[in-house]
C-alpha cells in the first residue's frame, strides 16, 4: 500500500518545523529565505498561537555585540543573585553553558532580524529602548501586542508552507535511526497527513498541563497558565521521547509565588524599570522579598495569607504598568475593571504555588548547536533543557533558521517506512473510531491530580512510587479506551497521550534524583549528594522501558567566538 492511500495527503519538505512560536517562525523564515522549502506546523493558528498569542511587554537578553566566553562569564558573577540565573532565569549546573553563551552573543543579532522580519521592536520614538528589570536582567521594552500576526506575515512573506490547525502526532525514523518526518492529523477535517522532510525542528514550548494552573478559576476545564496557555501540553516532549530523544532534567518543578487573581495582576506588572512592590503579612508587616523557607515559617506561626501592594509606587510607574498591560495581556485590565481591583488603591493576594509548571530546566537535551541525540532531529525554543525566555526562543529560531541550508546539506531524500505509518495512523485515529469510552479531559484531571498529590516540589519514595502506580494503571486501563466525538477533541486525546508521557517522565525522574536540591525537594533525603554535584538526570525510552543516567555537562567552549 502506498503513502497516498494510507494518508489523506503527503507532504514533501525540506525544514519541518513543529510550532509557530517565537522560535519555530523566526527559524521556518530564515530557512526559507536562505532558498529551502520549508513547512511549518501549528496545531492553533500561527496569527495567534503559543505562549505569545496574548502579547509580550519585554524582551529579555539584549546583549552587547563582541562578548568573548569570558567577558560573558564575568558579567554573569558580577551581577550575583544566582550567578547565570540572575541573568537568563537558568540554574547554573543544568544546562550546556556554550549553548547559553551562544544565545546571549547573538541577542543583538537577534533583534535586528526580527525587527527585519517585521516584529515591532522598536519603541515609540523609533529607537530599540533597552532598560533593566528588578533581577538585573538586561531587556528592551517591546509592543508586543500583535506580535503574533507580525511573525504570520513574515511567514507569509518568506513563502513559508504554513499548515494552521495540523497537529503533529509521532515523529518517524527510517531503519538507520534517522528522524524523517512526521505524522499528523488535522484538527478541524479529520484528515490524516503524512510529512516527509530532510530535518525536523520540534519547537513546540514546554509543558503546563501535568499540574494544576497556578491561577484559581472554577470549572473542570482549568487552562489558565501563567508560563504558556491551553494549548502547551507536551507534544514536543512526548514526540521526541517515544522516538528516543534524551530528555533532561524532568524532576525538576518550579516554585511559583504570584498574586492569586492573576488574570487582574500579572506577576510582571509588580516589578518595573528598578521598582518593585512591598510585601506584607495577613496582620499588615513588612516583609522582604518572599523566599520559600520565610514564606513557610509565615504560614506555620499563622501570618498569612501574603500581600503584595504597589500602593507606594509613583504615578509614572502606575502608567507604565498600564502599558505592561496593554502589550502583554490587555484583557487583565479589563477583568481587574470588572472587578473592582485597582492597583493605585489595593493589596493583592500572593499565593506559594506548589507544585508549580515544568519549565526551565526540563526538556529535551541538544547541543549548543540544537542537534539532539536523533539524526536529522533539532530542538529549539522551550521545549530544550534550559532555554527558558523569550529571548532564548528567537535567539535560537534566527540561529537554527540561518544553520538549516548546511543541515540538509547532504541528507538523501527522506525514507519512509509505510507499515510503520499504518501502525501510527490506526493508534491515532482510534479515539474517533470508540464508540463509548473515556473523555480525554477526565484523563487530564487525573493525571494533575496524581502530579500535584504526589509529586510536586517536596515529595518523597512512597509518594512517587504510589505516583508512577498509578500513572501505569490508570494508562493501562484507559488510554486506548478515550473516546473523541470529533477532530478537535481527537486533539485532546491525543494531547493526553503526550501528558502521560511526561508525567511518567517526571515522576521516575524525581524517584531516581535521591536527593534534595534546588527545585527539587525530597523529604526522605533532606541533604544534596555529593557525588551528584554537576550532575544531569537523563532519560531515553529504550526498548519500551526509561533508562537514566546521570552525567556531567561539557563546560563553556572559551574558544567560541559569536560575533555578527
Amino acid at each position: 500500500m502506498t503513502l497516498e492511500k494510507i494518508a489523506n495527503q503527503v507532504v514533501d519538505t525540506d525544514m519541518l518545523v513543529i510550532g509557530g512560536g517565537i522560535a519555530g517562525a523566526p527559524a521556518a523564515v530564515k530557512a526559507a529565505e536562505s532558498g529551502l522549502n520549508v513547512t511549518l506546523v501549528d496545531k492553533s493558528k500561527v496569527d495567534r498561537s503559543g505562549s505569545a498569542a496574548q502579547g509580550i511587554d519585554h524582551y529579555a537578553g539584549a546583549f552587547p555585540k563582541g562578548m568573548s566566553p569570558q567577558d560573558w562569564v564575568d558579567a554573569c558573577m558580577k551581577i550575583g543573585n544566582g550567578g547565570w540565573r540572575g541573568l537568563y532565569y537558568n540554574a547554573v549546573g543544568y544546562i550546556d553553558m556554550t549553548l547559553l553563551y551562544r544565545l546571549a552573543a547573538n541577542g543583538m543579532w537577534a533583534i535586528e532580524e526580527l525587527d527585519r522580519m517585521g516584529v515591532t521592536m522598536r519603541w515609540d520614538d523609533g529607537e530599540i529602548r533597552p532598560i533593566r528589570s528588578v533581577r538585573k536582567i538586561p531587556f528592551i521594552r517591546v509592543h508586543w501586542q500583535n506580535v503574533k500576526p507580525e511573525l504570520a506575515g513574515a511567514l507569509k512573506k518568506a513563502g513559508v508552507n504554513v499548515l494552521n490547525r495540523v497537529m503533529i502526532v509521532d515523529l518517524l525514523k527510517d531503519s538507520a535511526g534517522r528522524v524523517t518526518g512526521a505524522t499528523a492529523i488535522n484538527t478541524r477535517t479529520g484528515d490524516f497527513i503524512v510529512i516527509r522532510a530532510k530535518i525536523t525542528v520540534l519547537a513546540t514550548a514546554a509543558c503546563s498541563r501535568v499540574y494544576n494552573p497556578e491561577t484559581p478559576i472554577p470549572g473542570k476545564y482549568k487552562f489558565r497558565y501563567h508560563w504558556c496557555p491551553a494549548s502547551v501540553s507536551g507534544d514536543g516532549w512526548g514526540m521526541g521521547f517515544r522516538a528516543g530523544a534524551e530528555m533532561a532534567n524532568m524532576e525538576q518543578a518550579g516554585r511559583g509565588f504570584r498574586p492569586r487573581d492573576d488574570s487582574c495582576f500579572p506577576i510582571g506588572n509588580q516589578n518595573n524599570e528598578g521598582s518593585r512592590g512591598k510585601y506584607f503579612t495577613a496582620d499588615g508587616e513588612e516583609f522582604a522579598i518572599p523566599k520559600p523557607p520565610l514564606l513557610e515559617e509565615l504560614e506555620r506561626t499563622g501570618r498569612d495569607p501574603f500581600y503584595v501592594s504597589i500602593q507606594h509606587l509613583s504615578d509614572d510607574f502606575h502608567k507604565r504598568v498600564e502599558v505592561d498591560y496593554v502589550d502583554e495581556r490587555m484583557i487583565s485590565m479589563k477583568i481587574a475593571q470588572d472587578r473592582g481591583f485597582d492597583p493605585r488603591t489595593h493589596w493583592f493576594e500572593m499565593i506559594d504555588n506548589r507544585p508549580n509548571q515544568l519549565h526551565t530546566e526540563p526538556g529535551i537535551q541538544t547541543n549548543a548547536y540544537f542537534e539532539t541525540n536523533l539524526p536529522g532531529l533539532y530542538a529549539i525554543g522551550d521545549c530544550v533543557s534550559g532555554q527558558h525566555d523569550v529571548a532564548n526562543a528567537a535567539t535560537a529560531g534566527c540561529l537554527m533558521g540561518e544553520a538549516a541550508s548546511d543541515c540538509v546539506k547532504g541528507v538523501p531524500d527522506p525514507a519512509v517506512d509505510e507499515a510503520q505509518v499504518e501502525m501510527l495512523k490506526e493508534a491515532t485515529m482510534r479515539p474517533l473510531n470508540t464508540g463509548d469510552g473515556e473523555e480525554p479531559m477526565e484523563l487530564e484531571l487525573t493525571i494533575r491530580h496524581i502530579c500535584n498529590r504526589y509529586i510536586g516540589t517536596a515529595t518523597g519514595e512512597g509518594r512517587l512510587k504510589e505516583a508512577i502506580r498509578r500513572l501505569d494503571s490508570i494508562k493501562r486501563e484507559f488510554l486506548n479506551k478515550m473516546v473523541a466525538q470529533n477532530p478537535h477533541y481527537l486533539m485532546r486525546a491525543l494531547e493526553v497521550r503526550n501528558l502521560f508521557d511526561v508525567a511518567e517522565m517526571h515522576a521516575k525522574a524525581t524517584l531516581e534524583r535521591r536527593e534534595t536540591r534546588d527545585a527539587q525537594v525530597r523529604l526522605d533525603c533532606p541533604e544534596p549528594d555529593p557525588k551528584l554535584e554537576g550532575m544531569i538526570l537523563h532519560q531515553k525510552l529504550m526498548d519500551g522501558e526509561i533508562v537514566h543516567e546521570f552525567r556531567m555537562l561539557p563546560p563553556l567552549d572559551m574558544t567560541l567566538k559569536e560575533d555578527r
